[in-house]
Parts: structure tokens; sequence; C-alpha cells
């Protein structure tokens, strides 16, 4: 099929002609004028549309003739256009515009309250074929083109689409998008011959480039694939420095365009050619989705202030950087909206989404058996009974918070049958952080602080319920759960609306403080609904919650996620939609932190405190000690530990460990994204935090003398933690700075340093963040959000690092481990019907239990006031008396107490659980006994600590090849508590002897690194280039810049790297990374 082809008995039958297609209007390429208006179009929209007529006849009197008014209307237009970044933001702006005096509409949006889509009804949307473009200056003709299809909505420019043909063994992947590149690239060329710098105020750029440059976006398509490029103009000052380098080398701008220009997503994969291609071209060209880049895609990125002596924000500037969606960002949202109508049109049928999965199970040919015990399974989960929820897996850096926006936007102004949908909009945050990006995310998309409330306690709360504001940012950080908010009486209320949480981030510290599996504001907040019986029943619609994560647990995707797959033996669970971390750097939206580890370790030495056991050391009767073993007694029976917690709070390794992170700032890390790079530590306590403060601070203001590094004396030194009752206030470690305040300081910041402990590691959103220094363990959810912390992009950043200074540097596996799991989608084969069925062996076995027959109706008397406090008083005395006299049995009993909570806990609100489970009696009876089996067995055994002391041994290691094991699912529910005495059995000499072996092996790596950069530095003194760099380095400092002494070592030592090829891939990327800290240290060689 040839392209003309394509384009006219295809294309055009589905844009124009078709009941199924996009009913838009076609239009001669004549009809448009010189400024680009269709006027025809815009002729009939504004004297002939229902709020338009009467004052265009008003209009008309002030004309000598309508050819003229509209030629000023035209002219009135175009430079308001000009003065907008693109035509989604002038049509938005201009809805309705005051020309002469009176008001004229350009565009009706759906969906108004007094109107509906009647209105809307009225714009007039049109497809051009062959529209040619063409370009005057001074009367010549300087560039022209044919785009194959332009679009207009009420004779307004939209963009255009350019098509090509595989019958022609042409595509839009390679031939369509260097098309509009090329073009681009051209016009540029023709515009800055045209302006010779002289175009100050951009008037011919303006008018030149608009085609290109306010498109709402550009598409190309071959029918098979459809791409979409947006913001061409973002490379204006590339191919502007390309042509006036005069190299012509167009590569980098190329590739931008391939990197920029990408495919649109789609939902249905498998589907013929031309229901893929149809799928896209209704995603971007349906008239209610181009309604859509009008009023919500489209806005400017502004900085928002508050002023000094002013209560509310302001922006900083007026200008700003035009945000609009990458194809996953619009299809993502576009996909929940979707979702919604879909929840919405069957709101009132309980079995629909069983009757739609058995309806997929028939056509996939399974047998009426199987489907029944696949539909059993399927309805004992909680998805979408008394709540509807949604679970998005987005990298952190994929803008989360836009996708948040863009979804409150819609789902504010979402009506059906004459009525709003939801009475309110809930943006759920824990943090200040997220807080502060909020506000100004919404006053940027036009949502001003007149129209939002805030709900920081319940107080406020109930208020905001009660408000005729329909949006809420409910800011969690003041309390300790959801619960202290869904009470009992505010879930009955809610009840009677419908509500939609958005959530970013919905994994959250407990109290301030991190853990390895953080609690899920998502799980708290529909657990408040599952459990609460009176909105189950009293309940006339169903409240919707939508989470965002960049890591999903197990639990979180079984209680939230899709059921995917249908076979007996296999469920998997996966998110409703996903961009994963792996997606994201493959796309260039953030960098790989995994290739910027820099594992350093510090050299320890183990001993007992005055070496008490000295003489026994050849003692050999004892095991041999495993790996990571950190327990043992000593011949007298004294039993010790080497805690973690002594490693890394011993104040020389700490203040090594600062001296290290000193050098590296000024040295290596400031100097990057164009001398403005900043960087975090993250330790372990708050005690370790302030010491690290004290130590990096003296060391910067010692190293900040020296001439080549005092360009940084103002970089700040910050630290930021929960406040704790036994510790100083973060705000008197930081001079009296309040959080808000330092973090405000530390983004104006042209450098610094953050010290966190439980903060900042989730959510925290500072491009700039170059380095991320950990003296802490991190594993799992948390060390994907930590070290998310310094993989956003901003302009001139190429990289990230994290330097590891964790204990045996586990963080390297850990890290590995964590990326391995959560950088794809992440999928769950949670089992929760198979613990149900251990659970309910656990619960027979505890209802048969003696103890449990004996002592329970008592028990349940007295909590019904039938019995008096003796009855209770006697029950403990059983329990203490089975305790004593029966020690195997009661610890078997204690291990099944607890596998059960365990297995509750994990599946409760999963499963649709028979609530004898949950009875707060039987719970709290067993709760009873648990106290009572602790009391009677608590640790009565002092354990002595072994003393660690830094070995003045720190440095740089080359890491370990970690092989990620696949992990290995086990049905057994294992046993929570370890026993004592089973970490005991070696001896405790024979333990910190292999420590002590590892740490020389320690000590061994980093001396094997800095033995290759000896080697290097003798080079330089034999080498031509290197005799005149150390002549230089012992110049007095006036004949020769650092920058110069710096260029002449890089010369040195790439020439080195090249005549010595086995030096190891480490060395090379690691001591490259940080030259001019290698050339720092061996000026200090000659120096000293």
């Amino acid at each position: 099929m040839q392209e003309l082809d394509l384009q006219d008995k295809y294309l055009i039958n589905f844009l124009c002609d078709r009941q199924d297609g996009l009913k838009y209007k076609e239009a001669k390429a004549n009809t448009v004028s010189n400024l680009f208006f269709l006027v025809e179009d815009l002729k009939h929209f504004i004297s002939e549309t229902s709020l338009n007529k009467d004052n265009y006849r008003k209009l008309l009197k002030k004309f000598s003739n309508e050819k003229e008014l509209l030629d000023e209307f035209c002219k009135f237009l175009d430079e308001r256009v000009k003065s907008s970044a693109n035509m989604a933001l002038f049509i938005n702006n201009n809805k309705k515009v005051d020309f002469q005096g009176i008001p004229i509409y350009l565009f009706y949006p759906s969906g108004s309250v007094t109107h509906e889509d009647e209105l809307f009804e009225e714009n007039i949307f049109t497809v051009i074929q062959e529209l040619p473009y063409v370009f005057k200056h001074n009367g010549k003709q300087c560039f022209s083109f044919r785009p194959d299809l332009s679009f207009f909505v009420n004779g307004i420019y939209l963009g255009y689409s350019e098509l090509k043909s595989n019958y022609n063994n042409q595509n839009a992947r390679t031939n369509g998008r260097k098309k509009v590149a090329k073009d681009y690239q051209t016009a540029m060329q023709e515009y800055l011959t045209i302006a010779e710098d002289n175009d100050i105020s951009q008037t011919i750029r303006k008018d030149f480039l608009k085609i290109f440059e306010k498109a709402i976006h550009i598409t190309s398509t071959d029918i098979n694939e459809t791409y979409v490029i947006r913001n061409i103009a973002n490379q204006f000052d590339l191919i502007k420095a390309i042509v006036q380098a005069d190299t012509f080398d167009f590569n980098e701008y190329n590739l931008n365009i391939t990197k920029d220009f990408k495919a649109y997503p789609l939902r249905n994969k498998t589907g013929t050619k031309t229901e893929r291609f149809e799928e896209v071209f209704k995603a971007l060209y349906d008239k209610k989705m181009i309604e859509k880049e009008i009023l919500y895609y489209n806005f400017l990125e502004r900085e928002l202030i508050r002023k000094e002596g002013s209560k509310t924000k302001d922006y900083k500037h007026n200008d700003g950087r035009l945000i609009s969606p990458r194809p996953k960002q619009k299809f993502g949202t576009d996909k929940v909206l979707s979702k919604i109508d879909e929840f919405l049109e069957h709101e009132t049928e309980p079995d629909y989404f069983i009757n739609k999965l058995e309806a997929e199970l028939k056509a996939k040919g399974l047998g009426d058996v199987q489907i029944k015990d696949l539909i059993d399974k399927r309805q004992k989960y909680q998805n979408n009974k008394n709540i509807y929820s949604l679970l998005l897996q987005y990298s952190a850096g994929f803008g989360k918070s836009n996708i948040i926006g863009w979804t409150a936007l819609q789902l504010k102004d979402l009506r059906k049958n004459g009525a709003y949908v939801y009475d309110k909009i809930m943006l759920v945050v824990d943090r200040l952080q997220l807080r502060d990006q909020l506000d100004t995310m919404l006053h940027n998309m036009n949502i001003q602080k007149g129209m939002f409330i805030e709900a920081s306690d319940k107080k406020s709360f109930i208020t905001a319920l009660s408000s005729d504001k329909r949006v809420i940012v409910v800011n969690l950080q003041k309390f300790e759960s959801v619960n202290n908010i869904i009470d009992p009486a505010i879930v009955k209320k809610l009840s009677t609306l419908r509500i939609a949480f958005l959530i970013d981030e919905i994994h959250r510290s407990n109290s301030g403080v991190q853990h390895e599996e953080m609690i899920s504001i998502f799980d708290e907040l529909q657990s408040s609904f599952d459990s609460n019986k009176g909105y189950n029943t009293t309940r006339t619609k169903k409240n919707f919650i939508v989470g965002f994560t960049a890591t999903p647990s197990d639990h979180t995707l079984a209680r939230f996620g899709e059921f995917n797959k249908y076979a007996e033996a296999e469920k998997i669970w996966i998110p409703f939609d996903s961009y994963t971390m792996k997606e994201a750097i493959e796309d260039g939206y953030i960098l790989n932190p995994i290739k910027g580890i820099v594992p350093v370790s510090a050299k320890m030495f183990f001993e007992i405190p005055d070496n008490e056991l000295e003489g026994f050391e050849g003692d050999t009767g004892y095991d041999d000690i495993p790996d990571d073993t950190d327990t043992g007694f000593g011949i007298d029976g004294k039993k010790y530990a080497i805690r973690k917690k002594k490693i890394y709070s011993n104040p020389d390794r700490i203040d090594a460990i600062a001296k290290f992170v000193v050098d590296r700032l000024v040295s290596t890390v400031y100097h990057n994204i164009r001398g403005t790079a900043k960087a975090m530590l993250a330790v372990s306590s708050i005690p370790n935090a302030v010491q690290y403060k004290k130590k990096v601070e003296k060391y910067f203001k010692e190293i900040v003398q020296q001439k080549k590094y005092e360009r940084f004396k103002d970089a700040p030194v910050y630290i930021v933690y929960s406040d704790s009752q036994d510790q100083p206030s973060s705000n008197s470690v930081n001079d009296g700075l309040n959080e808000k305040n330092v973090l405000q300081s530390f983004k104006l910041a042209k450098n610094g340093i953050i010290i966190v402990v439980d903060k900042l590691q989730t959510g925290y959103d500072e491009p700039k963040l170059h380095t991320l220094f950990l003296d802490k363990e991190i594993r799992g959810i948390n060390a994907i959000q930590t070290i998310s912390r310094v993989n956003r992009t901003t302009k001139h950043k190429n990289d990230c690092k994290i330097v590891d200074f964790s204990y045996k540097n586990v963080n390297v596996k850990n890290i590995k481990t964590a990326f391995e799991h959560f950088s794809n989608v992440v999928v769950s084969d949670f089992d929760p019907l198979g613990d149900e069925e251990r659970l309910e062996d656990f619960f027979k076995a505890l209802k048969t239990h003696q103890i449990y027959l004996s002592n329970y109706p008592t028990f349940n008397n007295f909590k019904q006031g039938k019995a008096d406090v003796q009855a209770i008083i006697n029950m403990e005395n059983n329990f203490a008396d089975f305790i004593t006299s029966k020690k195997a049995e009661a610890k078997l009993l204690r291990n099944s107490i607890n596998n059960y909570y365990k297995i509750l806990n994990l599946i409760e609100f999963v499963l649709d659980l028979d609530k004898k489970y949950s009875d707060p009696i039987f719970l709290e009876f067993w709760r009873k006994f648990n106290y009572e089996y602790n009391h009677l067995n608590k640790p009565s055994d002092i354990i002595d600590d072994v003393e660690i002391y830094f070995d003045n041994r720190i440095g740089i290691v080359a890491p370990k090849d970690y092989l990620v094991s696949k992990k290995v699912k086990s049905n057994v529910v294992t046993e929570p508590y370890a026993e004592y005495g089973n970490k005991f059995k070696y001896n405790i000499l024979k333990v910190i002897e292999k420590r002590n072996q590892e740490e020389d092996a320690i000590a061994d790596l980093i001396k094997e690194f800095e033995t290759k950069i000896e080697a290097f530095f003798t080079y330089i003194h034999s080498d031509d280039v290197g005799k005149r760099l150390v002549a230089k380095i012992k110049d007095d400092g006036t004949a020769f810049s650092q920058e110069e002494i710096y260029q002449d070592f890089a010369k040195v030592y790439r020439k080195y790297t090249i005549l010595n090829r086995d030096l190891g891939d480490f060395f090379k990327r690691e001591t490259k990374d940080s030259l001019n800290q290698l050339c720092d240290d061996f000026e200090k060689t000659i120096t000293n």
C-alpha cells in the first residue's frame, strides 16, 4: 500500500467517515491562513456556536467587514500563541478571550455543570492532508515542507503526524522519526541563518518554528507502530551549538530525538495491525483525549517559594519548564481512568469481576471443574470486594507525582449522569518533603491553595470532609497510623461518600524507625474499610484507592495486585500497571546506581576484654566456626558477643570514615554536575550521626583552607533524623534550623552533604544528589528506596555513586539482590490459600489444647463480666504451673501460638477469612499465655561484649562478583525466636580468630588497590609528561593553575592505563571517576 493510499483510503476513513472512528471533519489545505489558522472553522466556531453567536454580531459592528474582523482576530490570537509554551496551554489559558471588550470562546470543555457535554459537541475537530507549510522572510521563501496529516480544533493548530508505509520498505521507527528530526533540523538551520543572533525577542523563531515547537505532540506511524514526541524545542540549544561550532555533526541531536521519540504503549499487544493502530490513535487523537491534553496534561513547572513577610507561596519566576506526559505516563494515567469507568459501570454488580473471570477462563478452554475450583479460590480474596484498589509499580524518578496530579485533576472533574462521580479526592502523603512537592505540583497544575484543603489531624480531617473543597491533602506525618484518622465513626461517614485516595510512596516507616519491611499506608487504609462492619453493611458506593510504589512486597501484590495467571499450581500476582527501574534506566530517565557502587572497608580488630583467656588460644576441642558467627563462650563459661552496633559506633572508625568522606567530597563529588553536586551520608543511629556531623565539619573546615578547595567553603553539613527523647533534637544540631528550613537551604546550596538516619531515604527528590555514602546496612525494599535518592537525572549529571562503608561491605550484595528483584515487574507467588490451610491446622490445635479447654471458658466469662479477677489470677497460676512443669510441651505450644499470629497477620486482610480466626477474646487469651511464658523464660545470662578496635586501615576494595540466588519458598512457618542456647556453642576465641583472619584479608584487598596506585605514581616520575607534571606541582602556584595540573595528570593516567591493560575493570573505572582525588594524593607525595 502506497503512503497516499494508506493515508487517503484507510486513515481518513478511520478519522472522518467510520461510525466507530474519531469523527473528525476533513478540510482542504487552501483554507489555512498564513498565520496557520483554519479560518473557515475558526469563523464558524466564533460566529455560529451557542455561547459565541450573539457576541460575534456585536463584534461585527466594530469592523468595516467580516474579513477585517477575522484578520485582526487571527493576529490577536497569534500573539497569544507566541507567548504560550505549546498549543495545549494556549487553548487552556484562552478558552475564553476578551477581544475588543467582547468575550469570545475558543473551546468548550465537556462535563459542565449546566450544559454537560452539549457545548463540547459543538467543538470542530479537523484533519488536513498534505498541508503545505511555507515560511517566508522579507518576501523570500526560506523553508517549506508538507506534514502528511495536520490536526486542528476550532481552526486552531494542534500538531501533525508523519506517515510511512511498510509496503515501501519504510517504517515509523527509523524513517518516520528521521524525517521529523531532519525537518526540524533543517528549519532550525534556516532560522539561525536568518536570525544571526539578532532575534533577541525570538519573534522570528515563534513564527518560523511554531509548527514544530508549539505542537502538542508530533507522531509518526506505519500502522504497525506509532511513535510520539513532545517538546521538540528542547533540542533548540543543542542544534544552535552544533551550527555555531561549524561542526555540523548532528549525531548527538539524532540520539536525543531517538531517546525522546518513543513508541506509544499498547494494551492490546496481540491485536491485529489495525486494532493496535486504532487503539493508539484513539489514545492520542480522540476528541476527549485532545481535551485532556488541553485541560490536564500540559503545564509549566515553576518553583514555588514563600517570600519574606508573606504567609502564602508564590512563583519565584514567571517562566518555567513545559511539562508534558511521556508516552508511558499518559498511558498509565489513562489506564487508571478507563478502569474507573469499568468500576463505575458495574458498581452495583457484586459478582461482576467473578463473572468476568469465569468468561475469561472459558475462553481459555478450561473445563467446568477446573473453572469452579479457580473461581472458589478467587472468591476468597478481598480484592475489590469492599473498596476498589489498584497498585501501580512505577520506578523512582518516573514522575509519579505528575501522574498523581493528572489523575487527581481528572477525578475531580469526572461527571456521570449530571453529577460529580467522586465527592472527595484525597492525596495521602506522610513526609514533609512529599507534602511540599505536592503543594508545588498542585499550583503548577492550576489547583490554587483556595481549591484544596489540608488535613493534618483528626479535627481538620473532619472539617475537610464537610468542606465544599473536593481535593484534600492528607498529611500523615503527625499521625502514628492511618487508624488514628479512619476510626469507625469516620468510616461510617465515608460510607455515604465516594472517595478516591491517591497514595505516593505507599511504604513508610513506623514511628520514624526504618524497618526492612516498612508499613504500607495502602494496607492500613484498606484494612480500615475491610474490617468495619458498619461500612460494609451501609455503604452505597465503593471508595477507590490507587497506590504508587517502586517496590511492591509480596504481601502488597497479593492483596492489591492483579490475578494474572490461572493454573492449578500457579497464582501469580502482578501490578495493575508498571514502569520498572530497568525500563527507566534503558530509557535514560534515571541512572543505573549498581554501576557506581564503591566498596570501602575499614579494617577492625577483635579481642576479649583484658585478654582474660590468654593461654587457651590453642584449644581445638570445638566445632569449626561457620561464617557470620557473632557469639561464643570461653573456658570460664562466660558468654560473649561481637555486636555490630559497637563496630558502627567505634569513634576511631567514624573519624577515619569522616576524613575519607571529606576528601572525596572536595576532590571528586562536588566537581560533578558542573560543580553543583551534593551528597548524602546515611548512618545507623542518631549518636553516630551526631558524631559524624562533628567530624565531617571539623575535617571540612580544615581542608577548605587549601586554595584549590576554598571555593567549597560555603557548602553546608546538615543532619536530619526523627527526634528522640534521649537524644538532642535535630534542630539544635543544625544551629536552630528546623527540618523544613534545612531542606530548603540544602536545595538552594550549590554543594553540601546531608547526614540522615531514618529520614529522607524514601520520597526525597533532589536531582543533584550525586553520591550516597552508606554506613548502615540496607536490604530489600529499603535498599531500593535508599539508593534511589541518587539516581535521578538532571542536566549535566552523567552518573551517580554509592560509597559503601558497611561492615564486610554487605550492602554490595544486599543492593544487587534487591535490584535483581525490583528492577523488573515484580510478581508474587505468595500462597495465602495454602497459609489459610496451615492457619486452620494451628487453630484446631490451639482450640483442642488442654490449656485452652481448662482455662478459656473462665477467661471468656471474665471478658463478658461474669467472673471476677480471682478467676484470672487462677488462670495465670495454671499457665505458670504448666510452663514450669512441662517445659518442652510449653515451648511447643508457644511456638504454635507465634506461628498462628504470624500467618494471621500475613493473610488476615488478603483473604476473606472466617471471623473465628481473629476473634479478639481468643487472640487475647493466647497473648496472656505468651506473656507468662516470656516472663518465666527471661534470659538471665550476662553477655559480655568482645572489644572492637579500628586498626588504622581504610580504603577502596574491589567488589566480589556476587551471584544473586533465587529465593526458595518454604511451606514451613519458621521459629520466630531463636533460642539462646544454640547461639553460644562455639569457642569465642575461635570466633574472634576467624573474624581477625577476615579482617586481615580486607587489609590485603585495601593494600592490593593501594599497590596499583603506588605503581602508577612511580610511573609518573619516569614519564616525560609526568616529569613536567612534577615540575608544575613543585611550582609555587603562580605559573600553573590547578586545572592545568589536573589535565596533565589525566593525560599521564590515560597513557598508563593503555600500557597496563591488566589493571582490572574496577580499578580503571573507580580511578577514572576520581582522577582529581588521585591527583591530590599524588601531590601530597611530592610536597610532603
